[in-house]
């Protein structure tokens, strides 16, 4: 059986990584801040567990609710890239969302809609995994303080799990992260391997819907003349210069 694929991300320090080597149970993902910033850079682990294989695309996001021009770019760069890698390996099976317990915000919002969106076109199962909450009685009990606010900020999940991805504890702490490791593993299992759809693949119009609706986050309208997004492109992103004229035509039309 073929593995199923897992697009993670959330903010930097949400404990993405820590995540990743939680569910493979054994450190596999760098946890050290020097892991490549930039809007939706990735890194690819493949994980196995309870009989089935998944590979999990850790990703960067949004760090601000609003893009600047070189920004926007970026991402459209990035994001036709990650899509076309994970179209050739047979799709997107599910979305993480890892959140780490704490306030609600509006680049939360961002991130969320970025991913569920406008990048797989709310047509992939999204699970939130909440990390941090080791020093919870009971850990569930801050979803059940704290959903409303997701609610709030319209921020739908189909599942979710409290956890904590910290594995340098002792004691109750201890038994807490082997418990959080089956949280996640369960939650995986029920959203991808027990679900008979395939994974979702983006399709005629995706691109030129995604950059549509990422013009949303910025600060104000894309009116920039063809010349300069392409010197951005080549400039800034390093973008070899026949293939920056022929996306900054996209972006233009």
């Amino acid at each position: 059986m073929s593995a199923k694929n897992i697009v993670l991300f959330g903010l930097t320090g949400a404990g993405k990584s820590s995540v990743v080597n939680l569910m493979a149970g054994k450190d596999i993902a760098k946890t050290s801040p020097d892991m490549l910033r930039g809007t939706l850079n990735w890194s690819e682990y493949p994980i196995a567990f309870d009989g089935h294989r998944y590979k999990v695309f850790d990703t960067v996001g949004l760090e601000e609710p609003q893009l600047g021009i070189q920004e926007y770019l970026e991402t459209i760069l990035k994001a036709r890239d990650l899509i076309t890698t994970l179209d050739s390996e047979g799709g997107v099976d599910l979305l993480l969302f890892c959140v780490r317990a704490g306030r609600v915000t509006a680049t939360l919002q961002s991130n969320y809609r970025l991913f569920y969106e406008w990048l797989c076109e709310k047509k992939v199962p999204i699970v939130l995994v909440l990390t941090g909450l080791e020093r919870e009685q009971n850990m569930e009990d801050w979803w059940d303080r704290n959903k409303d606010t997701f609610d709030k900020y319209k921020i739908s999940v189909e599942g979710h799990a409290c956890i904590t991805a910290a594995n340098n504890l002792d004691g109750r702490h201890q038994h807490l992260y082997q418990l959080s490791r089956q949280l996640v593993r369960n939650l995986v299992k029920e959203h991808t391997y027990d679900r008979p759809e395939g994974g979702w693949k983006g399709g005629d119009g995706w691109f030129k819907s995604f950059m549509s609706n990422l013009k949303k986050l910025l600060p104000v309208d894309l009116f920039m003349k063809k010349k300069d997004i392409v010197t951005v492109l080549t400039e800034r992103c390093g973008v070899p210069l026949a293939a920056a004229v022929e996306l900054a035509r996209q972006i233009r039309e």
